[in-house]
Protein backbone atom coordinates (compact mmCIF):
# COMPACT_ATOMS: atom_id res chain seq x y z
CA UNK A 1 0.00 0.00 0.00
CA UNK A 2 1.55 3.58 -0.63
CA UNK A 3 1.72 5.85 2.54
CA UNK A 4 4.12 8.10 1.08
CA UNK A 5 4.26 10.51 4.55
CA UNK A 6 4.61 7.52 6.86
CA UNK A 7 7.56 5.58 4.68
CA UNK A 8 9.05 9.85 4.57
CA UNK A 9 9.09 10.20 7.96
CA UNK A 10 10.58 5.94 8.46
CA UNK A 11 13.19 6.73 6.15
CA UNK A 12 14.40 10.21 6.75
CA UNK A 13 13.44 11.62 9.82
CA UNK A 14 13.57 15.23 11.33
CA UNK A 15 15.36 16.14 14.56
CA UNK A 16 11.72 15.74 16.23
CA UNK A 17 8.52 14.41 15.08
CA UNK A 18 5.56 16.86 16.13
CA UNK A 19 2.21 16.16 17.24
CA UNK A 20 1.22 17.61 13.78
CA UNK A 21 2.93 14.95 11.96
CA UNK A 22 1.21 12.21 14.07
CA UNK A 23 -2.16 14.25 13.23
CA UNK A 24 -1.05 13.66 9.88
CA UNK A 25 0.17 10.13 9.62
CA UNK A 26 -2.60 8.59 11.23
CA UNK A 27 -5.01 10.40 9.22
CA UNK A 28 -3.09 9.11 5.77
CA UNK A 29 -3.34 5.69 7.26
CA UNK A 30 -7.40 6.03 8.09
CA UNK A 31 -7.77 7.44 4.23
CA UNK A 32 -6.58 4.19 3.13
CA UNK A 33 -10.03 2.77 4.45
CA UNK A 34 -12.40 3.50 1.52
CA UNK A 35 -15.35 5.28 2.85
CA UNK A 36 -17.96 5.45 -0.53
CA UNK A 37 -19.72 8.65 1.20
CA UNK A 38 -22.85 10.75 -0.24
CA UNK A 39 -22.27 11.77 -3.74
CA UNK A 40 -23.26 15.28 -4.07
CA UNK A 41 -22.77 15.62 -0.07
CA UNK A 42 -20.72 19.33 0.32
CA UNK A 43 -18.26 17.16 2.70
CA UNK A 44 -15.35 14.70 1.60
CA UNK A 45 -14.17 11.55 3.42
CA UNK A 46 -11.40 13.92 5.36
CA UNK A 47 -14.06 15.78 7.10
CA UNK A 48 -15.82 12.39 8.31
CA UNK A 49 -12.54 10.83 9.35
CA UNK A 50 -10.80 13.85 11.77
CA UNK A 51 -14.28 13.91 13.25
CA UNK A 52 -13.70 9.80 13.76
CA UNK A 53 -9.86 9.93 14.68
CA UNK A 54 -11.14 12.93 17.13
CA UNK A 55 -13.76 10.50 18.97
CA UNK A 56 -11.25 7.79 19.06
CA UNK A 57 -7.98 9.70 20.26
CA UNK A 58 -10.27 10.99 23.21
CA UNK A 59 -12.74 8.09 23.44
CA UNK A 60 -15.49 10.16 23.48
CA UNK A 61 -18.45 9.62 20.34
CA UNK A 62 -18.78 11.36 17.13
CA UNK A 63 -22.08 13.23 18.74
CA UNK A 64 -19.56 14.26 21.57
CA UNK A 65 -17.04 15.70 19.42
CA UNK A 66 -18.99 17.32 16.70
CA UNK A 67 -21.50 19.09 19.78
CA UNK A 68 -18.20 20.60 21.53
CA UNK A 69 -16.48 22.08 18.14
CA UNK A 70 -17.17 24.91 15.84
CA UNK A 71 -15.91 23.55 13.16
CA UNK A 72 -16.81 20.30 12.34
CA UNK A 73 -20.39 18.85 10.34
CA UNK A 74 -23.83 17.77 12.83
CA UNK A 75 -23.45 14.42 14.15
CA UNK A 76 -26.36 13.30 11.73
CA UNK A 77 -24.17 14.18 8.13
CA UNK A 78 -21.25 12.50 9.70
CA UNK A 79 -23.38 9.21 10.58
CA UNK A 80 -25.38 9.11 7.20
CA UNK A 81 -21.82 9.25 5.82
CA UNK A 82 -20.31 6.33 7.90
CA UNK A 83 -23.60 3.95 7.23
CA UNK A 84 -21.93 4.15 3.53
CA UNK A 85 -19.52 1.76 4.98
CA UNK A 86 -18.85 -1.59 3.38
CA UNK A 87 -18.25 -4.25 6.04
CA UNK A 88 -16.17 -6.52 3.48
CA UNK A 89 -14.38 -3.73 1.93
CA UNK A 90 -13.72 -1.96 5.11
CA UNK A 91 -12.34 -5.11 6.70
CA UNK A 92 -10.15 -5.75 4.40
CA UNK A 93 -8.28 -2.35 3.91
CA UNK A 94 -8.00 -2.71 8.04
CA UNK A 95 -6.34 -6.20 7.66
CA UNK A 96 -3.78 -4.78 4.50
CA UNK A 97 -2.64 -1.46 6.33
CA UNK A 98 -2.45 -3.39 9.89
CA UNK A 99 -0.10 -6.15 7.73
CA UNK A 100 1.59 -2.74 5.90
CA UNK A 101 2.62 -1.53 9.50
CA UNK A 102 3.83 -4.89 10.58
CA UNK A 103 6.24 -5.69 7.71
CA UNK A 104 7.39 -1.99 7.66
CA UNK A 105 9.18 -2.77 10.92
CA UNK A 106 9.80 -6.86 11.01
CA UNK A 107 12.17 -8.86 9.48
CA UNK A 108 11.17 -10.63 6.81
CA UNK A 109 13.66 -13.69 6.95
CA UNK A 110 12.92 -15.33 10.45
CA UNK A 111 10.43 -17.18 10.88
CA UNK A 112 7.55 -16.25 13.56
CA UNK A 113 5.79 -17.59 16.64
CA UNK A 114 1.78 -16.27 16.26
CA UNK A 115 -0.53 -15.64 19.34
CA UNK A 116 -4.24 -16.05 18.79
CA UNK A 117 -7.20 -14.53 21.04
CA UNK A 118 -10.70 -14.29 21.27
CA UNK A 119 -11.34 -10.34 22.69
CA UNK A 120 -14.87 -9.82 23.80
CA UNK A 121 -15.78 -5.86 23.61
CA UNK A 122 -19.16 -5.31 25.83
CA UNK A 123 -22.19 -4.33 23.75
CA UNK A 124 -25.31 -2.77 25.36
CA UNK A 125 -28.38 -2.24 23.36
CA UNK A 126 -30.77 -3.85 20.99
CA UNK A 127 -29.65 -5.11 17.47
CA UNK A 128 -31.93 -5.24 14.32
CA UNK A 129 -29.69 -8.48 13.55
CA UNK A 130 -29.86 -11.10 17.56
CA UNK A 131 -27.05 -12.90 15.82
CA UNK A 132 -25.00 -10.07 15.66
CA UNK A 133 -23.83 -10.43 19.41
CA UNK A 134 -22.30 -12.89 21.23
CA UNK A 135 -22.89 -14.06 25.76
CA UNK A 136 -20.27 -13.59 28.00
CA UNK A 137 -19.62 -13.45 31.41
CA UNK A 138 -21.22 -10.54 33.33
CA UNK A 139 -19.31 -7.50 32.09
CA UNK A 140 -20.02 -3.65 32.44
CA UNK A 141 -23.58 -4.52 33.42
CA UNK A 142 -24.54 -6.78 30.14
CA UNK A 143 -23.57 -10.07 29.15
CA UNK A 144 -23.90 -9.35 25.64
CA UNK A 145 -20.95 -8.65 23.28
CA UNK A 146 -18.92 -8.02 20.49
CA UNK A 147 -15.85 -10.84 20.04
CA UNK A 148 -13.30 -10.90 17.83
CA UNK A 149 -10.38 -12.71 16.61
CA UNK A 150 -6.73 -11.52 16.46
CA UNK A 151 -3.48 -12.62 15.68
CA UNK A 152 -0.62 -10.82 16.75
CA UNK A 153 3.31 -11.21 16.62
CA UNK A 154 5.71 -10.30 19.61
CA UNK A 155 8.87 -8.97 17.83
CA UNK A 156 11.55 -7.31 19.23
CA UNK A 157 9.43 -6.56 22.59
CA UNK A 158 6.37 -5.46 20.16
CA UNK A 159 3.46 -6.97 20.25
CA UNK A 160 2.21 -6.29 16.19
CA UNK A 161 -1.06 -7.08 15.31
CA UNK A 162 -1.49 -9.01 12.31
CA UNK A 163 -5.23 -9.65 11.61
CA UNK A 164 -9.07 -9.05 13.09
CA UNK A 165 -11.80 -11.08 12.57
CA UNK A 166 -14.89 -10.18 13.71
CA UNK A 167 -17.16 -13.39 15.39
CA UNK A 168 -20.80 -12.90 14.72
CA UNK A 169 -23.39 -15.03 17.30
CA UNK A 170 -23.67 -18.41 14.81
CA UNK A 171 -19.67 -17.91 13.90
CA UNK A 172 -18.01 -21.25 15.51
CA UNK A 173 -14.39 -20.71 16.93
CA UNK A 174 -13.31 -22.81 14.22
CA UNK A 175 -14.25 -20.82 11.40
CA UNK A 176 -12.77 -17.43 13.25
CA UNK A 177 -9.75 -19.68 13.75
CA UNK A 178 -9.61 -20.47 10.00
CA UNK A 179 -10.09 -16.77 8.56
CA UNK A 180 -7.76 -15.24 11.08
CA UNK A 181 -5.15 -17.91 10.09
CA UNK A 182 -6.08 -17.61 6.03
CA UNK A 183 -4.85 -13.73 6.58
CA UNK A 184 -2.06 -14.29 8.55
CA UNK A 185 -1.02 -17.03 6.05
CA UNK A 186 -0.60 -14.21 3.49
CA UNK A 187 2.36 -12.94 5.50
CA UNK A 188 5.62 -13.19 3.66
CA UNK A 189 7.00 -15.36 6.93
CA UNK A 190 6.94 -18.81 8.25
CA UNK A 191 4.73 -19.15 11.31
CA UNK A 192 6.76 -21.97 13.24
CA UNK A 193 3.90 -21.99 16.08
CA UNK A 194 0.94 -20.87 17.64
CA UNK A 195 -0.12 -19.56 20.87
CA UNK A 196 -3.27 -19.72 21.59
CA UNK A 197 -5.68 -19.92 25.23
CA UNK A 198 -7.67 -22.34 26.60
CA UNK A 199 -10.40 -21.76 23.62
CA UNK A 200 -7.95 -23.54 21.07
CA UNK A 201 -9.23 -26.64 23.90
CA UNK A 202 -11.82 -27.97 21.01
CA UNK A 203 -11.02 -30.87 18.18
CA UNK A 204 -12.03 -28.83 15.55
CA UNK A 205 -9.96 -25.78 16.67
CA UNK A 206 -7.28 -27.75 16.93
CA UNK A 207 -7.19 -29.08 13.85
CA UNK A 208 -7.50 -25.50 12.04
CA UNK A 209 -4.33 -24.89 14.03
CA UNK A 210 -2.33 -28.14 13.29
CA UNK A 211 -3.36 -27.32 9.52
CA UNK A 212 -1.05 -24.10 9.24
CA UNK A 213 1.84 -24.88 12.54
CA UNK A 214 2.31 -26.36 15.48
CA UNK A 215 0.04 -24.78 18.14
CA UNK A 216 0.61 -24.53 22.16
CA UNK A 217 -1.92 -24.06 24.68
CA UNK A 218 -3.07 -24.78 27.89
CA UNK A 219 -5.34 -27.57 28.51
CA UNK A 220 -9.07 -27.51 30.52
CA UNK A 221 -9.24 -29.87 33.73
CA UNK A 222 -12.89 -30.85 33.41
CA UNK A 223 -11.78 -34.40 32.01
CA UNK A 224 -11.67 -37.07 35.16
CA UNK A 225 -8.58 -38.66 33.35
CA UNK A 226 -6.79 -35.32 32.82
CA UNK A 227 -7.36 -34.34 36.16
CA UNK A 228 -5.64 -37.48 37.38
CA UNK A 229 -2.76 -36.68 35.26
CA UNK A 230 -2.53 -32.94 36.79
CA UNK A 231 -2.21 -34.26 40.20
CA UNK A 232 1.00 -34.60 40.60
CA UNK A 233 4.05 -32.94 42.39
CA UNK A 234 7.02 -32.94 39.49
CA UNK A 235 7.15 -32.08 35.75
CA UNK A 236 6.68 -34.21 33.55
CA UNK A 237 6.01 -35.12 29.69
CA UNK A 238 2.72 -37.12 29.06
CA UNK A 239 0.14 -37.49 26.22
CA UNK A 240 -3.71 -36.59 26.24
CA UNK A 241 -6.48 -37.05 23.57
CA UNK A 242 -9.47 -35.08 23.28
CA UNK A 243 -12.77 -35.88 21.51
CA UNK A 244 -11.72 -39.48 21.79
CA UNK A 245 -13.47 -41.50 19.10
CA UNK A 246 -15.62 -38.56 17.44
CA UNK A 247 -15.42 -36.94 14.26
CA UNK A 248 -12.72 -34.37 15.73
CA UNK A 249 -10.28 -36.75 18.09
CA UNK A 250 -7.09 -34.99 18.42
CA UNK A 251 -3.99 -36.67 20.56
CA UNK A 252 -1.26 -34.22 21.85
CA UNK A 253 1.49 -34.16 23.57
CA UNK A 254 0.97 -32.32 26.64
CA UNK A 255 3.55 -31.13 29.59
CA UNK A 256 2.77 -31.23 32.83
CA UNK A 257 4.24 -28.12 34.45
CA UNK A 258 4.55 -27.60 38.38
CA UNK A 259 4.68 -24.44 40.28
CA UNK A 260 4.73 -23.51 43.46
CA UNK A 261 2.46 -20.32 44.72
CA UNK A 262 3.93 -18.64 47.66
CA UNK A 263 1.29 -16.45 48.92
CA UNK A 264 0.67 -15.40 45.07
CA UNK A 265 -2.87 -14.29 44.57
CA UNK A 266 -3.68 -15.33 48.13
CA UNK A 267 -2.84 -18.94 47.27
CA UNK A 268 -0.46 -21.13 48.24
CA UNK A 269 0.44 -24.37 47.45
CA UNK A 270 1.26 -26.84 44.51
CA UNK A 271 -0.21 -25.52 40.99
CA UNK A 272 -0.62 -28.19 37.66
CA UNK A 273 -0.71 -26.30 34.26
CA UNK A 274 -0.72 -28.84 31.20
CA UNK A 275 0.23 -27.20 27.87
CA UNK A 276 -0.57 -29.21 24.67
CA UNK A 277 3.22 -28.86 23.13
CA UNK A 278 2.72 -29.71 19.69
CA UNK A 279 5.90 -29.55 18.01
CA UNK A 280 7.50 -29.37 21.55
CA UNK A 281 8.02 -33.13 22.95
CA UNK A 282 11.56 -32.46 22.73
CA UNK A 283 11.45 -29.69 25.72
CA UNK A 284 10.72 -30.06 29.26
CA UNK A 285 7.45 -28.65 30.74
CA UNK A 286 9.61 -25.63 31.87
CA UNK A 287 10.53 -24.73 28.91
CA UNK A 288 6.98 -25.19 27.29
CA UNK A 289 5.75 -22.98 29.95
CA UNK A 290 8.46 -20.81 28.95
CA UNK A 291 7.39 -20.25 25.49
CA UNK A 292 3.77 -20.13 26.23
CA UNK A 293 4.22 -17.01 28.49
CA UNK A 294 5.37 -14.99 25.15
CA UNK A 295 1.52 -14.39 24.65
CA UNK A 296 0.60 -12.60 27.93
CA UNK A 297 1.86 -9.29 26.00
CA UNK A 298 -0.95 -9.34 23.46
CA UNK A 299 -3.31 -8.14 27.29
CA UNK A 300 -1.26 -4.99 27.67
CA UNK A 301 -2.00 -4.43 23.45
CA UNK A 302 -5.67 -5.15 24.22
CA UNK A 303 -5.18 -2.22 27.08
CA UNK A 304 -3.75 0.35 24.71
CA UNK A 305 -6.08 -0.36 21.79
CA UNK A 306 -9.31 0.48 24.46
CA UNK A 307 -7.36 4.31 24.87
CA UNK A 308 -8.05 4.68 21.28
CA UNK A 309 -11.89 3.20 20.62
CA UNK A 310 -14.72 5.39 19.81
CA UNK A 311 -17.54 5.71 21.89
CA UNK A 312 -20.68 4.75 19.81
CA UNK A 313 -24.59 3.55 20.78
CA UNK A 314 -25.26 3.37 16.96
CA UNK A 315 -26.80 -0.26 15.98
CA UNK A 316 -24.77 -0.78 13.68
CA UNK A 317 -22.03 -4.05 13.15
CA UNK A 318 -19.98 -1.94 10.61
CA UNK A 319 -19.60 1.15 11.87
CA UNK A 320 -18.68 -0.83 15.88
CA UNK A 321 -16.35 -2.43 13.24
CA UNK A 322 -14.51 0.18 11.77
CA UNK A 323 -14.29 1.82 15.18
CA UNK A 324 -12.15 -1.54 16.85
CA UNK A 325 -9.95 -1.42 13.44
CA UNK A 326 -9.80 1.84 14.12
CA UNK A 327 -8.34 1.51 17.62
CA UNK A 328 -6.14 -1.02 16.04
CA UNK A 329 -4.65 0.85 13.48
CA UNK A 330 -3.46 3.81 15.56
CA UNK A 331 -1.95 1.15 17.89
CA UNK A 332 -0.18 -0.07 15.48
CA UNK A 333 0.95 3.36 13.89
CA UNK A 334 2.11 4.27 17.52
CA UNK A 335 4.39 1.07 17.89
CA UNK A 336 5.79 1.73 14.46
CA UNK A 337 7.01 5.09 15.31
CA UNK A 338 8.34 4.46 18.52
CA UNK A 339 10.33 2.04 17.48
CA UNK A 340 11.73 3.30 13.64
CA UNK A 341 11.89 6.61 14.70
CA UNK A 342 12.05 7.10 18.16
CA UNK A 343 13.68 4.10 20.06
CA UNK A 344 17.75 5.07 20.59
CA UNK A 345 19.51 2.67 18.42
CA UNK A 346 22.17 0.16 20.72
CA UNK A 347 23.70 -2.56 21.06
CA UNK A 348 21.05 -5.75 21.56
CA UNK A 349 18.08 -3.66 20.45
CA UNK A 350 16.95 -0.35 20.65
CA UNK A 351 16.29 1.64 23.75
CA UNK A 352 11.74 2.32 23.28
CA UNK A 353 11.53 5.93 24.82
CA UNK A 354 9.60 5.79 28.14
CA UNK A 355 8.08 9.29 27.64
CA UNK A 356 6.27 8.54 24.06
CA UNK A 357 3.23 6.68 25.42
CA UNK A 358 0.44 5.79 23.67
CA UNK A 359 -1.91 7.67 25.83
CA UNK A 360 -0.44 10.97 27.29
CA UNK A 361 2.12 11.46 24.12
CA UNK A 362 0.97 10.20 20.92
CA UNK A 363 -3.08 10.34 20.89
CA UNK A 364 -2.89 13.06 23.70
CA UNK A 365 -0.92 14.95 21.30
CA UNK A 366 -2.97 14.73 18.23
CA UNK A 367 -5.90 15.35 20.67
CA UNK A 368 -4.35 18.92 20.97
CA UNK A 369 -3.68 19.22 17.25
CA UNK A 370 -7.72 18.27 16.25
CA UNK A 371 -8.99 20.32 18.84
CA UNK A 372 -7.24 23.62 17.21
CA UNK A 373 -8.20 22.52 14.14
CA UNK A 374 -11.94 21.52 14.81
CA UNK A 375 -12.22 24.63 16.74
CA UNK A 376 -13.14 23.11 19.93
CA UNK A 377 -15.14 25.06 22.09
CA UNK A 378 -13.37 26.83 25.03
CA UNK A 379 -16.15 28.54 26.42
CA UNK A 380 -20.06 27.81 27.09
CA UNK A 381 -22.60 30.49 28.02
CA UNK A 382 -24.15 30.87 31.39
CA UNK A 383 -27.85 31.65 31.98
CA UNK A 384 -26.18 34.93 33.53
CA UNK A 385 -28.38 34.25 36.86
CA UNK A 386 -27.30 31.18 38.86
CA UNK A 387 -28.97 29.83 42.04
CA UNK A 388 -32.64 30.44 41.97
CA UNK A 389 -33.81 32.07 45.05
CA UNK A 390 -34.26 30.12 47.87
CA UNK A 391 -31.19 28.00 46.93
CA UNK A 392 -28.48 28.02 50.40
CA UNK A 393 -25.52 27.12 48.27
CA UNK A 394 -23.51 27.13 51.85
CA UNK A 395 -20.45 28.36 50.62
CA UNK A 396 -20.17 30.84 53.13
Amino acid sequence: MNIPQLKQVLTDPDEFITNSQLKTLALEVLELVPLPGIEGSPLDSVDILEVVLRAAVGTTSVNGVTTNTEDTPNREPVMDWLHTLNKEPMLDAVNDILATLTMSVLDRSRSRTVCLDFMDNPFHGYPDDETEFRRMQVRDGTTKCHRYCTAFVIAQGKPLTLAVEPVDGDDSAADAVERVLARVELYPFEINRILMDRAAYVGEVIGVLRAVAPPVFPVKTGKATLREKLSVNASYMAEETICEGKEHEQTFPMAVHITYQNGDRGKSGVKATGYAAYGLEDRTPPQVARIYTDRSRIEKSYEKFREARALTTTPSPTIRLFYVGVGFLLEQLWIVIQWAVLAAPRRGGRALPVEFTFGDAFLHGIEGVLDDELGWKEKHRTNGVGLPAGCDHGLG
